[in-house]
């Protein structure tokens, strides 16, 4: 082809036919012109679906991550429905003592009511798709914002929830290790001193009631943060058309 347009070139430059070799000269820089920008239009089209792609990757990995990170938390709050009614037991002191003192799975299902469950948030989906927000990618800027919310601004809530019900749980039971009682079951099934704290303690009674409710507002949270996340999830699969 190159050697084609040369001898036609070198033709109308030995026949001195300036006027047509211009008019050549000019159509063949538009012919390369035209050649780059479809070369140019290819590259940048096999660029998007490139794009494209590793976004969808991206999503369909936040998508597991949400679903691992949901199935925790739904068995952290089935845990967490079972224990929370023996906690309002306890403050409304609808606890009967000869059971404590007498019955084991009596005794065990209160005694364990001070603690919750350790729930993990798998957050590398988002990680990588803040990576292309910076890169500018070509993103659903609707889905783009939600996701931020549920994962700054409800997981915020949720982590200062949690920081709260620690706080509580660690001077709860820093006081049941002041008064010996932790030991006391622990090392000598002894459920005398556990008994008479929630009985007779009014500080212990005092702990546990802030504790009781920074339990169920971290509860709450954990709910919120699911419910919000499977909307949300659910709009992702239609958009990407994902399982």
């Amino acid at each position: 082809m190159i050697n084609f347009f040369s001898r036609i070139r070198q033709k109308l430059l030995t026949e001195n036919k300036l006027s047509k070799y211009l008019i050549y000269a000019i159509g063949e820089i538009i012919l390369v012109v035209i050649g780059i920008l479809i070369a140019l239009s290819i590259n940048n089209w096999n660029q998007k679906q490139i794009e494209k792609k590793q976004i969808r990757n991206i999503y369909t990995r936040i998508v597991q991550d949400f679903n691992n990170t949901a199935i925790e938390i739904e068995r952290g709050l089935k845990n967490m429905d079972i224990i929370y009614p023996l906690m309002q037991n306890i403050n409304k002191g609808d606890v009967v003592r000869d059971s404590l003192l007498t019955n084991d799975d009596y005794f065990r299902k209160y005694y364990y009511t001070i603690g919750y469950p350790d729930i993990q948030i798998n957050d590398t989906g988002i990680r990588l798709l803040e990576s292309k927000i910076e890169l500018d990618y070509g993103l659903n800027t609707e889905l783009t914002e939600a996701l931020s919310v549920l994962y700054s601004e409800h997981l915020f809530e949720m982590e200062v929830d949690e920081k709260f019900l620690n706080d509580n749980l660690t001077r709860l039971t820093n006081h049941a290790v002041e008064k010996g009682v932790l030991v006391d079951y622990n090392v000598n099934k002894n459920r005398t001193k556990y008994t008479n704290m929630i009985f007779e303690d009014d500080t212990y009674a005092n702990y546990f009631h802030i504790y009781s409710v920074s339990y169920e507002m971290y509860k709450n949270s954990l709910k919120t943060f699911k419910t919000d996340g499977e909307v949300l999830i659910d709009n992702i699969k239609v958009e990407y058309n994902l399982e």
